[in-house]
């Protein structure tokens, strides 16, 4: 069993849209002898799961996300041509990911997030879906997608984009199926089938939380069981 971690690290001073990361250590060992840390975060940035409500009214919180659309097999769709500022259509999902099941999670990687997470160009000049590659995703009957590229068109032109331009996510997290966004090493995966665990922190109320999400080939979990 090979498990490999595709959570990016998170550093202070690092954000998006003017929300900086801050860590601080009030507790510290020269002032007490141990150490005790405090951060602050946008809930978006960073690799992290979305929730329903982040875009749809009144849905789903991320403490109420069924740990159970979160783990489980996974298809990868290799999308390595696509590095690059393009529309990921619906044909070529139906073309690459002939083998992504009902149930699973989706697994998109175009290798942007290795290429360029912690720049800029990272939101500008990217890849992304279109609207039909929404709806494949949604038609396949996937319950999350995994995603090392920024997948909104609207996010790559302006940072003030509006809620109701964001087709993608509302087409996406209107069904229930959670975003996984910005993870890396995707490069790392050698097999189309494999397993995905994604954990969110448990954060009331809230629309998304950041997560570790860890690959795990050569164990292909079922896709529904029990989570106590």
């Amino acid at each position: 069993m090979n498990i490999i971690d595709l959570s990016v690290p998170v550093r202070h001073g690092e954000g998006r849209l003017g929300l900086e990361v801050k860590f601080d250590t009030p507790y510290s060992f020269e002032s007490c002898g141990w150490q005790g840390s405090t951060f602050s975060m946008f809930a978006h940035y960073g690799t992290h799961v979305d929730a329903p409500i982040h875009f749809i009214r009144d849905a789903a919180t991320i403490e109420a996300a069924p740990l159970g659309k979160l783990i489980g097999p996974a298809g990868l769709i290799d999308l390595s041509d696509h590095c690059k500022a393009v529309g990921i259509a619906a044909g070529t999902l139906e073309d690459r990911g002939r083998h992504v099941r009902r149930g699973d999670i989706a697994v998109l990687r175009t290798g942007w997030s290795d290429e360029s997470w912690g720049k800029e160009r990272f939101w500008r000049d990217g890849p992304w879906l279109t609207p039909d590659a929404a709806d494949w995703l949604v038609e396949r009957g996937v319950k999350a997608v995994v995603y090392d590229f920024s997948e909104e068109y609207v996010v790559h032109l302006s940072h003030d984009f509006r809620g109701e331009d964001c087709v993608v996510h509302h087409k996406i997290l209107g069904e229930e199926i959670y975003n996984i966004e910005y993870v890396h090493h995707l490069g790392l995966i050698r097999t189309p089938r494999l397993a995905i665990v994604a954990l969110p922190l448990k954060l009331v109320g809230l629309d998304g939380a950041p997560a570790r999400v860890l690959a795990i080939e050569g164990h292909d979990l079922p896709g529904e069981f029990s989570v106590g």
